[in-house]
C-alpha cells in the first residue's frame, strides 16, 4: 500500500470519528456523555436544533406604532427650526402641541417674519407637512402645520423594513438559533424555535425595546415659559404645575398624603432640593411616588393589560393583577374609564398637563435592607421637546462607575450630537437633564457645567447588580444594532406545539428509511460490491451534512430536510456518473487501475459543473430568500460541499483500497 493511500485513509477514519463526535450531543443527553479533557470537551458544545415546524416554539406578531414616529418627526422639525432662527435673525418660539398628532406651532415676535418662515418651511419640508388653521388664542403671529399623511404612509413602509432588519440583528446578538423574521402586510412575524419560558421573555423584551434614546430637560422653573426652561430665564423653586399637584396630594411632616384618593392609591408627594456646585439659588423638584401593588381587576381589563394567563384565578369576574406605580399615578391623573375611575383632570381641567410639557416616569428598585421591598415609580415634569436623540450617538459600550462601581453605559456622541449636547448643557447648568429610553427615565443627573467632551454616561438603576449588568449589556446591544424607527405593539404571541413536528419527524424517518433502502437495492443490484461503496458514501454524506449543521449551531427544519434528501440524490447521481465512466473504460479494454483513474478524472468536470450550477441557485436563494427558503438554501449549499467531497475523495479512497488489496489479481470490476 502506498504512503499516500495510508495518509488519506487515516484522515478519512479520523474525520469520520470527529463528525460522529460532533453529532453525539444532538442525539444523546449531555449528562450521558463522558467528561473529556480540554479542548476535546468542546466537542460536546456543538448541537443541532430542531426548527419551529419540528419542535414548536414561539410565534409573535408585531405592528408598528406609527403615532410615536410621527410625533418624533414633529419634534425633529421643531429642533431644526429653532437651530435656524438665530442665523436668520428671527425671534420666536416653536411648540409641538399634543393634538392633533404631529402638530407644530410657530409663534413669531414680528409679523414681518411670517412669510419668511413659511417659505423656509415649504422649502425644507415640501412633501412632509400639511398647513393648518391655527386655533383661536394662539398669539403672537402664529403658523400652524402638522406632519402630512403621505409622509406617514412612506414612513410606515420604511419603518417596517428597517424594523425587520433591526429585530433580526438583535435576535442574532442574543444567540437564538435560526430565527425567522419576515414582513407580512402591515405586521412583522417573528418565529423563535425551542426556547424555554425565561428565554422567551428575555427575547421578547429585547425585541420590543425600541432603543429610542431621548434627552429632555426637567422643568423646575417657577414661571412657565413656552420657549423652554433654562438656567437664566426664571427662578427654580419648582414648576407651577407640580407645585399645584403637590398641594393637591398633600404631604405632612411624615410625608403622608392628605387627599383621600391619593391615600387609597398609596400615592405620595415628595420634594427634591439641591444647590448647584457652580453656585446660585436652591432648585426644587416636586414629584409623585407610587409603588407597584396587587389589585383585583375585571377580566377584560386584565386581558387588555396582559396580566391574564392560564394560571390566573377568576373570582366574580375579577382576577389578581400586578399594577405598576406608573399605572397608579396615570390613573390618579387621567382616570381609567374601564375601571370607572374619574381622574384629577376630569374633576378639575386646570390639572391638564400643558401641551408642550409631559410627565415622565422612572422605576426605582428598593434599596438593600428597606422595609418596603416593592418597586416604586417617581415622576419628572419634562419639556416635551426632545433635545437630543440616539441619532447623535456614534458608539456605546458597557463599563462601571469608578466611584460607585455601578454598571454604566458610556456614550460617544458624533459631531452633531456632541455640539447639541454641549449647547444644551450650557443653558441648563444647575438643572436636571433626563435620559429617556423607551419612554422610561433611566437617569436625570444634575448638570453642574457645560459638557463638551463628546461623551456621556447612563447609570443603570435598581439594586440588584446582576440585573443591572444584564440590562446594561442589553442596552449596549440594542444601541449598537440601532434604534427601531418606531415602537412595536405586540398584537399576538402564541406557543406553537410540536404535534405537527412529530408527524413530520415520523414521516421523515419513513422517507429516509425508504430512500436509503431504495438506494441500497438499486446500487447493489446494478453495481454489486461497487454499489456498497456508493452506499457508504451516502451514509458518510448524511453524517457530514448533519455534523456541519451541528458545528455551526444551525436549526433543522422541514425545508432543510428536503434539501438533505435532494443532496442525497445529487450524491448518488455523482456516483453513477463515475461508475458509468469506469464501465466505458473497462469495455474499451483498459486495466482496472487505468479505468478507475480515467473514470474519476473524466467524470469530475461533469460533477463539478452540476454542483456549481446548484450552488449558484442556492446562493441566489440564500441572499434573496427568507424564512423557509433561506433554510433550504443553507442546507443545499452544505450538501453541494459534502457531495463533491464524497464523490471525488471518499469514493476514490475506497476504490484504491480494493485495487491495492487485490493487486495483480483483479481483472475487472463488478460495475
Amino acid at each position: 500500500m502506498d504512503r499516500s493511500l495510508k495518509l488519506r485513509t487515516v484522515i478519512l477514519v479520523l474525520s469520520t470519528l470527529l463528525f460522529i463526535a460532533i453529532l453525539l450531543p444532538s442525539f444523546v443527553p449531555r449528562s450521558s456523555l463522558p467528561n473529556l479533557p480540554w479542548p476535546a470537551n468542546k466537542l460536546w458544545n456543538s448541537k443541532m436544533s430542531l426548527g419551529l415546524d419540528l419542535q414548536g416554539g414561539l410565534h409573535l406578531v408585531y405592528s408598528i406604532d406609527l403615532d410615536k414616529a410621527i410625533d418624533d418627526k414633529a419634534s425633529e422639525i421643531k429642533r431644526d427650526l429653532e437651530s435656524q432662527f438665530p442665523d436668520a435673525k428671527i425671534k420666536g418660539a416653536v411648540k409641538t402641541p399634543a393634538t392633533p398628532l404631529g402638530a407644530v406651532t410657530v409663534l413669531l415676535d414680528n409679523a414681518s417674519d411670517v412669510a419668511k418662515v413659511r417659505g423656509m418651511i415649504d422649502k425644507d419640508y415640501p412633501k412632509d407637512i400639511t398647513w393648518l388653521d391655527c386655533p383661536k388664542g394662539e398669539t403672537p403671529n402664529p403658523l400652524c402645520f402638522r406632519v402630512s399623511s403621505s409622509f406617514g404612509d412612506s414612513l410606515k413602509k420604511a419603518a417596517l423594513t428597517n424594523a425587520v432588519s433591526t429585530i433580526r440583528e438583535r435576535i442574532n446578538e442574543k444567540g437564538v438559533a435560526e430565527p425567522n423574521v419576515v414582513e407580512k402586510g402591515d405586521d412583522i412575524i417573528v418565529e423563535l424555535p425551542g426556547l424555554d419560558d425565561e428565554a422567551i421573555q428575555e427575547t421578547k423584551d429585547i425585541i420590543a425595546r425600541t432603543a429610542k434614546l431621548e434627552m429632555k430637560v426637567v422643568d423646575d422653573c417657577s414661571t412657565y415659559n413656552p420657549v423652554g426652561c433654562t438656567a437664566a430665564n426664571s427662578a427654580h423653586d419648582g414648576s407651577p404645575y407640580m407645585k399645584k399637584l403637590f398641594a393637591k396630594v398633600g404631604s405632612d411632616r411624615k410625608g403622608n398624603p392628605s387627599d383621600p384618593k391619593a391615600i387609597a392609591l398609596e400615592i405620595k408627594a415628595e420634594v427634591d432640593q439641591w444647590r448647584p456646585d457652580e453656585g446660585g439659588g436652591t432648585h426644587t423638584d416636586y414629584y409623585l411616588l407610587a409603588p407597584d401593588r396587587d389589585e383585583m381587576a375585571p377580566v377584560e381589563w386584565a386581558k387588555k393589560h396582559g396580566c391574564l394567563n392560564k394560571e390566573s384565578v377568576v373570582e366574580n369576574g375579577k382576577t389578581k393583577c400586578n399594577i405598576t406605580g406608573r399605572q397608579i399615578i396615570e390613573r390618579y391623573l387621567y382616570g381609567d374609564p374601564a375601571l370607572g375611575y374619574v381622574g384629577l383632570v376630569q374633576e378639575d381641567p386646570t390639572f391638564k398637563v400643558p401641551d408642550d410639557r409631559q410627565v415622565g416616569f422612572e422605576l426605582l428598585d428598593p434599596q438593600p435592607g428597606a422595609k418596603d421591598t416593592r418597586k416604586f415609580w417617581r415622576t419628572y415634569y419634562l419639556e416635551r421637546t426632545v433635545k437630543l436623540t440616539g441619532s447623535g450617538i456614534s458608539n456605546a459600550m458597557g463599563s462601571y462607575d469608578p466611584n460607585t462601581n455601578r454598571p454604566i453605559v458610556l456614550l460617544d456622541f458624533n459631531r452633531y450630537g456632541g455640539r447639541i449636547f454641549g449647547d444644551v448643557t450650557s443653558q441648563i447648568v444647575g438643572m436636571k437633564f433626563a435620559t429617556i429610553l423607551d419612554d422610561k427615565v433611566k437617569s436625570a443627573p444634575i448638570i453642574n457645567g457645560a459638557i463638551r467632551g463628546g461623551r456621556a454616561s447612563i447609570t443603570m438603576g435598581g439594586g440588584n447588580p446582576t440585573v443591572q449588568e444584564r440590562e446594561r449589556d442589553e442596552l449596549v446591544a440594542v444601541l449598537k444594532t440601532g434604534s427601531l424607527p418606531a415602537p412595536l405593539r405586540e398584537e399576538s404571541a402564541s406557543k406553537v406545539g410540536p404535534s405537527l413536528g412529530m408527524d413530520a419527524i415520523a414521516k421523515t424517518r419513513l422517507s429516509f428509511a425508504l430512500g436509503i433502502l431504495l438506494v441500497v437495492i438499486i446500487m447493489v443490484g446494478i453495481y454489486r460490491w461497487s454499489g456498497m461503496i456508493a452506499v457508504f458514501a451516502v451514509v458518510f454524506h448524511i453524517v457530514v451534512t448533519l455534523a456541519v449543521m451541528a458545528l455551526f449551531g444551525a436549526t433543522l427544519t422541514l425545508p432543510g430536510i428536503a434539501a438533505i434528501v435532494l443532496s442525497i440524490g445529487m450524491e448518488v447521481d455523482g456516483n453513477i456518473l463515475i461508475y458509468e465512466r469506469i464501465r466505458e473504460e473497462l469495455l474499451q479494454g483498459k486495466s482496472v487501475r487505468g479505468a478507475i483513474d480515467l473514470g474519476f478524472s473524466r467524470a469530475f468536470s461533469a460533477i463539478l459543473d452540476g454542483q456549481l450550477t446548484t450552488a449558484a441557485a442556492g446562493w441566489v436563494l440564500l441572499n434573496y430568500g427568507s424564512g423557509p427558503i433561506k433554510g433550504f438554501a443553507v442546507m443545499l449549499l452544505v450538501g453541494v460541499f459534502t457531495t463533491v467531497t464524497t464523490n471525488i475523495w471518499v469514493t476514490r479512497i475506497l476504490f484504491d483500497w480494493v485495487v491495492t488489496r487485490k493487486k495483480g489479481q483483479l481483472q475487472t470490476l463488478s460495475i
